[in-house]
């Protein structure tokens, strides 16, 4: 076996240099312009990360509406219990983020100086808000998926 590797430099072309500007009017409006083409590409790369995000939430809504059709048998009453237990999970969720923002508020920087008070302060709220927040942000889909799900049902048995 044999390798041969080429280590020659080579050299790159020169950056084309804009064109200077004759006047200061000019030079704005090549500013201007270029900056057009800047907000051009942000947008663009913004409506892309949209659209992506869009077919993220469309897709994992899609499984979660299969997940219920297949389970529809075995588990008559889940689709139904999730869109009702939703609204008070996230009620739940809401008043305990309400008052931990409160406390906080009241409290302010000095109340969570020590290491005690911040402790004390986690202990409180951390685990059961991340736990909280967790089960809606599992409800949240599979309760909208039921209600696809039977909005599809109504529209079907409309139909036919």
């Amino acid at each position: 076996m044999q390798f041969q590797f080429d280590m020659t430099a080579q050299t790159a072309p020169p950056p084309l240099a804009p064109p200077t500007p004759e006047s200061p009017t000019e030079l704005l409006r090549q500013i201007r312009d270029m900056q057009r083409e800047y907000y051009t590409q942000i947008l663009e790369v913004q409506n892309q990360q949209l659209a992506h995000a869009r077919a993220m939430a469309a897709d994992a809504t899609a499984r979660w509406r299969n997940i219920l059709g297949r389970w529809e048998k075995d588990l008559p009453q889940l689709p139904q219990n999730c869109q009702e237990a939703y609204p008070i999970l996230e009620r739940i969720y809401v008043h305990m983020l309400a008052g931990m923002a409160e406390e906080v508020t009241r409290e302010g920087e000095e109340g969570y100086d020590s290491d005690f008070a911040l402790q004390e302060f986690l202990d409180r709220y951390g685990m059961r808000m991340g736990q909280l927040g967790h089960l809606v942000h599992i409800l949240g889909p599979i309760a909208e998926a039921a209600h696809q799900n039977a909005a599809a049902k109504e529209k079907n048995a409309g139909t036919t």
